[in-house]
């Protein structure tokens, strides 16, 4: 199951042709929380660490020993199988009348 972090932030990287950096997924989130900035820092690091390690998206950027700096990530085919799937169930059939 995906938060709606994690789902906005997956349609956000469809959206923006499969790759996208940190920074767009921080300007997102901050437009709709009021938490602060070194909060929401933590907040998009955790959410983006988590679609990672489910196979959803691919990270790029630095990895030392203790810790991992995430530039940039480009969605995988299984996100993008994983978003259509939920745009299709949240598709709502009109009432068509006969």
């Amino acid at each position: 199951m995906l938060s709606l972090l994690q789902y906005a932030m997956l349609e956000s990287c469809i959206e923006r042709g499969g790759r996208c950096s940190r920074s767009v997924f921080i300007d997102q989130f901050m437009r709709t929380s009021t938490a602060q900035k070194r909060h929401a820092q933590s907040i998009v690091t955790r959410s983006i660490e988590r679609l990672i390690a489910r196979g959803l998206l691919a990270g790029y950027g630095l990895k030392t020993k203790e810790k991992l700096f995430i530039q940039s990530v480009r969605i995988t085919p299984l996100g993008r199988r994983t978003v259509a799937a939920i745009q299709k169930h949240k598709q709502k059939l009109l009432p068509f009348a006969k």
